[in-house]
Order: C-alpha cells, then structure tokens, then sequence
C-alpha cells in the first residue's frame, strides 16, 4: 500500500491556533513590561512608559495579519524600553516583529532600523566592557531573528517554485505520453483500416467464392490485429489493474503485416538482415506499417520493396514502392511521426518521391 504523502506537521497546524498562542505570548508580554515599568525604583513610572511597555508587546497578537505595520509599532515602543528593562532593550517583541517581516518579504532596512533601536537602547558613556557585551548580544539576537527569517522566506519560496516546476514537468509529460498514444493509435488504425478498405473493395469484384473467403478472412484477422494493438495502448490508461498487456510488435511480427498487405492486392518484397534490441524493434514496425499505409491509400503501386539491414553505422529501414502518384503524395502526419520516432533515437529520416517513378521511406538508426 503506498504511503499517503502529508505536508510538514507545522504547516498542518490551524492558522487560529497559531494566533491563540500569539495572543497568549502578546498578553504574557504586556503583563511582564507592565509589571517591570510599575515596580522600578528610582522614579515613578509615567504614562510614556505604560505605552511603550504595551506598544511593544500588544502587537504580537496580530503580528502574523500585519508584519510591516506590527514591526513599526513594536520598534517604536522599543525607543522607550530603556527605562525599565535590563539590559536597556527589548530582546523578545523586536526580534520576533523582525522575524516575522523578514519571513515575508526581504528586510535588510528592517534589520538595519531593529540594530539602531537595539543599540540606543544600551550604548551609554564610558562604553566599557559590559556595554560592549549588552550592544554584541543585542546586535546577536537581531541578526539571528532576521537571518531565519530570511531561511523560513527563501525555503517558503524555493518549495513554490519546485511545486510550480513539478507541475509544469508533469503536464508536459502527460502531453507527451498522449502525443505518443496519439501517434500510435493513428499508425495502427489508419493502417487496418486502409487495408480493410482495400480489401473489402476488392471483395465487391470477386466472383470466386474461394477467394472471396480468403478476403473475409484476411479483413477478420487485421481487425483483430487493430483491436489487439488497441487495447494495449489505451490498457496502459487503466488504472483499475484490468488491462490488457499485450506484446508490443517487432521484428517477427512484419511477416504478418506483409502477408495482410499481400491480401489487399499489394505485391510486397520482405528483406530482413538485421537482429536488434527490442527497444528499435517497435519503431522499425511502425516505419514499415506507416510506409505500406500509405503505398496502399496514395501511391498507385503495384510492387513494394520493404528492407531491414543492419549496416556498419547502424540500421537501415527501407521502403520503395513503383508507384504513379509519387510526386503528389501527401506528406501527412503518419510520416511526421515517424520523423520523431526516429529523431528520438538520433538517427536520420526522409521521405520523398524517386527520380524516375515511386516513393521511398529510408531511415536510418545508430545502434
């Protein structure tokens, strides 16, 4: 059983939990600076310092719907926070304000304008060792909170774009395989039913009850050859585990597409000289198949040469035919696709009328 895939477990958690606890961390905060600015002991707390103490945490709560506006407020608070905290600056609201902006959008101005805060906060005369250490660990602090932030934005973009990427490689993929299907499925009905169309005109003629037989049972055994292929390729759409997998044709398998071609009054020569993998095997078929279509719907011919040789370079597919019409013959989709197919394997395709009389199909593969 294959494994259901799941998103991150954070990314799973509800957007209101998220601000529930921030509205908890918001009010924690608020009750904690508050507390701080009322119980100092060398001068009372005013009322400049119960708002810098709420405007620097009260905004948290709502951080994740405004980060830019909740940044301003929250670094405008912090220009108070001297009064009543130690070491002098805010080392909670500022940095989380910062992360979250940083997460969204790219803050080095932010980051800039949190360390100018940070350090009016603790910069005093004589500058000794301690504030020294105070303005290092508020610098620390902000650049930690701006530098993951910035990780959590890139990796947030990154995922996007690979999510956006895979799309786009799965719908040319699936473009793809239905080109491929497309082509087949147009090698293999065009050719049955071209040979079917031949065959039952011919059968309209016949007289003979014997080789009217031979004609029926020549249409019979190509519809059946055209649904086998059929079902094969529209078997591989199945996902229901029901399809129907049968070989696809090769090498062996053009003795039997002649012979059908014989039986629709068509003169073939068969040479086959060559042993190749069964990769080749498929598209050599549907070169042979494709040119014999096409013999048999435009060209007018009576004899056709088909040619299979293996040669030093690679494999060479060859089929001539003597036909009237080569000029005028169309130059269709059949023969498009079979330029791809063999473009696929890198290897060399033309198609065009000869010299004196006829049409020739050649292609040429590296083995």
């Amino acid at each position: 059983m294959r494994e259901q895939i799941r998103p991150p477990l954070l990314s799973r958690v509800p957007t209101w939990a998220w601000v529930t606890v921030d509205v908890g961390i918001a009010a924690f905060l608020a009750a904690a600076f508050v507390g701080l600015a009322t119980t100092r002991n060398d001068v009372p707390p005013d009322l400049l310092d119960y708002a810098a103490a709420l405007a620097t945490s009260l905004p948290i709560a709502v951080r994740r719907f405004w980060p830019r506006a909740v940044f301003v407020i929250v670094l405008i608070g912090g220009l108070g926070m001297r009064e009543f905290l130690l070491p002098h600056a805010d080392l909670l609201c500022l940095p989380l304000a910062l992360y979250t902006l940083a997460t969204r959008r790219s803050t080095v101005v932010a980051l800039l304008a949190a360390a100018a805060v940070g350090a009016q906060g603790v910069v005093e005369s004589p500058f000794t060792g301690i504030v020294r250490e105070r303005l290092g660990l508020v610098l620390a602090i902000l650049v930690a909170a701006w530098a993951v932030g910035t990780a959590v934005r890139q990796r947030r973009l990154y995922t996007e774009r690979l999510a956006v990427h895979a799309e786009e490689r799965a719908r040319a993929e699936a473009a793809e395989e239905r080109l491929r299907i497309a082509r087949e499925l147009h090698d293999v009905i065009g050719h049955s039913l071209s040979t079917i169309a031949v065959q039952a005109g011919v059968a309209g003629h016949v007289g003979r009850a014997e080789q009217m037989s031979r004609t029926l049972a020549s249409i019979e055994e190509t519809s059946r050859s055209a649904l086998r292929e059929t079902r094969r390729l529209l078997g591989v759409l199945r996902d229901d585990g029901e399809a129907e997998f049968a070989p696809a044709p090769g090498l062996a398998d053009l003795a039997a597409l002649v012979e059908r071609t014989r039986a629709a009054g068509l003169e073939v020569e068969l040479a086959i000289d060559a042993d190749v993998g069964e990769e080749l095997e498929l598209t050599v078929y549907r070169i042979v198949q494709e040119a014999l279509t096409n013999v048999l719907k435009h060209a007018g011919a009576r004899h056709v040469r088909v040619r299979v040789e293996r040669q030093r370079d690679g494999l060479v597919v060859e089929v001539t035919d003597d036909g009237t019409r080569g000029q005028e013959r169309p130059y269709g989709h059949g023969l498009t696709g079979l330029r791809e197919r063999v473009r696929a394997f890198g290897g060399q395709f033309e198609a065009g009328a000869r010299p004196l009389r006829g049409f020739r199909v050649k292609a040429r593969l590296p083995l």
